[in-house]
C-alpha cells in the first residue's frame, strides 16, 4: 500500500503571519500561488492513483481547498474523509507574532520547542501524539482491511514533522531545527521489512 502525504498549497498567513491575530487558522485560504501549486501536484499525483485510492484532508480551509484539486481528478467513487487528528499545529485560538509577552518568552526558553504550549493550544509533543493516533488508528486499519492501494493524506508542515519523528523514531533534540516542508509537496512514505522510510517525490514549480 502507498501512503502519500502531501502539504496544502502556499496559505494566506504563509505569505502574512499577521493575519493569525485576527482569523483562526483553520479559516486561511490559499493564495492565487497556492491554487497553483495545489493544480500542479493534483496533476502530479494523478497518473499514480486509481480508483482504489482513500483520500484524507485536514479540516482546515487551505488544506480542503489543496484537496479539492486533487479529488477533481481522481475516480467519482473514490472516498474522501475530513480528519482533524491531521490538522496543523494549534498555537491558540488567535496568535499573535508581535505581541509576545515576556512570560511566554521566558516559559518558551525553559520549556524548548517540542515541550512548550501554547496559551489556548497545542505543544509539538502534543501533535507528534495526534501523529501517532492517526497512524494507529486510521493508516494500520487501512492497511490490514486491504481495500486500498493509496491513502492519500492533505496536511500541514508541522504535521508531517511530527508524523516522520514518529515513524524514523527520530529523537526529540534532533527535532529542534526542522525546516518546513515546501508548500503542496509530495512525501512517499514506505514500509520496508517493518521500518518506514520515506522520499520527497514532488515539489511543485509556477512558472
Amino acid at each position: 500500500m502507498n501512503l502519500y502525504v502531501i502539504r496544502h498549497g502556499e496559505s494566506q498567513h504563509n505569505v502574512d503571519r499577521t493575519v493569525m491575530a485576527h482569523t483562526h487558522d483553520s479559516q486561511h485560504s490559499l493564495t492565487e500561488l497556492g491554487f497553483k501549486q495545489a493544480a500542479i501536484t493534483a496533476e502530479f499525483m494523478k497518473p499514480l492513483l486509481n480508483e482504489k485510492t482513500v483520500l484524507y484532508s485536514s479540516p482546515y480551509l487551505r488544506t480542503k481547498q489543496t484537496a479539492a484539486a486533487i479529488r477533481a481528478l481522481l475516480p467519482e467513487q473514490v472516498p474522501f474523509f475530513e480528519n482533524p487528528l491531521i490538522r496543523e499545529w494549534e498555537l491558540g485560538n488567535l496568535y499573535d507574532f508581535n505581541n509576545r509577552t515576556p512570560e511566554a518568552k521566558k516559559e518558551y526558553k525553559a520549556a524548548g520547542q517540542f515541550y512548550f504550549r501554547f496559551q489556548n493550544g497545542e505543544s509539538l509533543a502534543d501533535v507528534y501524539l495526534r501523529a501517532t493516533m492517526f497512524m494507529n488508528t486510521v493508516v494500520d486499519r487501512l492497511k490490514k482491511q486491504e481495500r486500498y492501494e493509496n491513502i492519500v493524506v492533505v496536511t500541514h508542515a508541522a504535521f508531517m514533522h511530527m508524523l516522520l519523528a514518529f515513524l524514523m523514531n527520530t529523537p526529540v533534540e534532533d527535532l529542534l531545527d526542522f525546516k518546513p516542508i515546501e508548500n503542496a509537496a509530495v512525501l512517499k512514505i514506505n514500509e520496508v521489512e517493518g521500518d518506514y522510510q520515506y522520499e520527497k517525490i514532488f515539489v511543485p514549480v509556477v512558472e
